[in-house]
């Protein structure tokens, strides 16, 4: 066999396995529509949560600054790159996070990459939570540190191991406060009140939290009232923001530290100035529009009492088993007019294959009922065991 047709066995074992992805193209995006073909179908799996992508004061901050400063920033931060629009943008996080500094990245995979290889080294440790995300276990291991996964929301199992691995370095906790696939939350104030105990940081991923949670969006920690040196928190700006982007908000030491050892920072061009001027303008907008969140959240309650269930966040995962069964109740929805992506392994673990519908601002009631009457039938013609669906 040559190299070209071990590659085309890989894709076909990816096929028989029911994991194949393409990508689907949509000409078109209205609010919570998107067009598919010749098709408006209402969009579920968004994560525009607050429905600013299309905001005119977003849109028109991205304009002023491309025409005022051009398309590009032209180099990476440390070579002549930072303008003043990156560190307004640093400050204004700083503010809204109430933190000591912030540090922008050009995503949020970067960000996570960022703090765990900018932070350690070998010797050190990292304990990181089971389901966190690809980017937070993609990070910890290029950081050659020593990793320890414990049991998802468990303090029991991380205390267990926080007390079997002691070191001289520096050791982090590693958890999301919204998970992207489950929606359920991380215990925050416990784990934090673990890393007081035993010397270590904790590595907060807020990228599902921010603009949904706290004083004006600013995410789960600061709605939970979580502050300190030791507490680091990564947030996206291409969420419900609208932008693109992410941050480090955390104190000065860390923020100076990662400057200097984060290569995803060190060896990247800056974000352009649109961007950076879009992110401003989503922040500067949920600070005078407390309703979006409201809206979201009253959406999330609707949501709830329709299919009988507890919604911690905007993200309901509908769990169904093997990946085929997943693709069949995409499918089924977007005949009926609703975008609904089935999510498969490696994104969640095997056999957990899903449905997850994604909630915005920008729904309405009527939308909202139109997909439990269309989800609901076929999950119940389906045999499919109780605790599965969930």
């Amino acid at each position: 066999m040559t190299v070209l047709d071990r590659i085309r066995d890989r894709i076909a074992q990816v096929q028989r396995l029911g994991l194949y992805r393409q990508l689907h193209h949509h000409s078109a995006c209205d609010g919570v529509r998107v067009k598919w073909g010749d098709r408006w179908l209402i969009n579920f799996s968004s994560n525009d949560y607050l429905g600013l992508a299309r905001e005119p004061q977003l849109v028109e901050a991205a304009i002023a600054a491309a025409r005022q400063y051009g398309t590009g920033s032209g180099a990476s931060r440390l070579v002549t790159g930072s303008f003043d629009f990156h560190q307004q943008l640093e400050c204004q996080i700083a503010t809204w996070k109430r933190t000591e500094a912030a540090l922008a990245f050009n995503s949020g995979y970067q960000a996570n990459q960022g703090v765990l290889v900018g932070l350690t080294k070998g010797g050190d440790r990292i304990f990181v939570d089971a389901l966190a995300h690809a980017s937070l276990r993609d990070g910890t291991v290029l950081s050659r540190a020593r990793s320890h996964e414990f049991r998802h929301n468990d303090l029991e199992h991380l205390e267990h191991l926080l007390n079997s691995h002691p070191s001289s370095g520096i050791r982090l906790i590693v958890t999301e406060s919204v998970f992207s696939m489950d929606g359920d939350v991380a215990p925050l104030s416990e784990l934090l009140q673990l890393a007081k105990t035993y010397d270590t940081v904790l590595v907060v991923d807020e990228a599902h939290s921010v603009g949904v949670f706290g004083p004006a969006g600013s995410g789960l920690c600061a709605h939970l009232g979580l502050k300190g040196d030791r507490l680091i928190q990564v947030g996206t700006c291409g969420k419900a923001l609208a932008s693109f982007g992410a941050y480090v908000a955390s104190c000065e030491a860390i923020a100076e530290l990662l400057r200097n050892r984060a290569r995803s920072f060190i060896y990247t061009t800056a974000l352009p100035p649109s961007v950076i001027a879009a992110t401003r303008a989503a922040i500067a907008y949920l600070q005078a529009h407390p309703e979006r969140l409201q809206r979201l959240h009253r959406n999330r309650q609707h949501l709830a009492s329709r299919l009988g269930r507890v919604l911690d966040s905007q993200i309901c995962p509908i769990v169904l088993g093997e990946p085929e069964i997943a693709l069949a109740a995409s499918q089924h929805l977007r005949d009926r007019g609703f975008w609904v992506q089935a999510i498969r392994p490696p994104t969640v673990p095997n056999g957990t294959a899903r449905l997850r519908i994604s909630l915005s601002a920008s729904h309405s009631a009527e939308q909202l009922d139109s997909l439990c009457d269309a989800l609901q039938p076929w999950l119940s013609a389906q045999s499919l065991p109780h605790q599965m669906i969930r």
